[in-house]
């Protein structure tokens, strides 16, 4: 019996894409895990400029409805003690408490967190990567002796980011990304987001360390995780303008 070898690579081919999970089921999972209810945490916030020169925030962090919502106030240095960010509505609505002047003022998801490398808009849910993205597949690929999905992502429409394309590796194993690609729109790969020291915290896959690298700027931002916990419940009214200015 002769075997027609097009055919046969024509069938293998199929199978392995048949077998391959499309852009949007990655994502889903990715976002599921993720996505607890809520959290609370303390974060070291790290910020070294094209320079060298380096800056060192202490924050606490909360979140709700599955990061829906978030409430960040800092702790320390004394310049910076008291002021607070609140994003709701996945970080489409954006507020700031200057404790100095006792104002509040509106910001946009483009500005930077005390002058880091990480916008409001990295920094908010990851609930609406499907409306912002379409995201293709392109397969199996070792990043750091890591099996990883490959994903492509276009911005839609809705997507109001500086960054048309980005390319983010999940890891295969559990859907838990490592990895981020922003390129700009001279298909320059702007920044990175690197997911560091992955721990399971409440059986959540957690990155104790996240780092946002400038490659053009050549600046760089580490976010460490100190404490967290997914079984903190939000008081009633948490997540409000009046708990800005706590």
């Amino acid at each position: 019996m002769r075997y027609n070898l097009s055919r046969l690579f024509f069938m293998l081919f199929s199978i392995t894409l048949a077998q391959q999970p499309s852009g949007d089921d990655i994502i889903d999972k990715m976002v599921d895990i993720m996505s607890p209810e809520n959290s609370q945490g303390i974060m070291e916030q790290i910020v070294t400029s094209s320079n060298g020169q380096s800056r060192t925030y202490l924050l606490e962090m909360y979140s709700g409805n599955k990061n829906e919502k978030a409430l960040m106030r800092y702790l320390k240095p004394t310049s910076v003690k008291g002021q607070t960010f609140l994003m709701l509505n996945n970080g489409d609505d954006i507020w700031t408490y200057f404790p100095r002047t006792r104002r509040v003022r509106k910001l946009t998801s483009n500005a930077k967190l005390q002058g880091s490398d990480f916008t409001f808009d990295d920094m908010s849910s990851d609930e609406t990567w499907k409306e912002d993205y379409s995201v293709e597949n392109l397969g199996l690929e070792s990043l750091n002796n890591v099996e990883c999905w490959k994903l492509e992502g276009s911005k839609t429409e809705k997507n109001t980011s500086d960054y048309p394309k980005v390319l983010l590796y999940v890891r295969a194993s559990d859907y838990y990304p490592i990895q981020i690609d922003y390129a700009d729109p001279k298909d320059r790969i702007e920044k990175s987001l690197y997911l560091e020291d992955i721990q399971i915290v409440d059986g959540y896959p957690t990155a104790m360390r996240i780092r946002m690298k400038n490659h053009l700027e050549n600046s760089e931002t580490i976010m460490e995780t100190k404490e967290i916990s997914y079984s903190w419940e939000p008081p009633e009214g948490f997540f409000s303008e009046r708990n800005l200015k706590k």
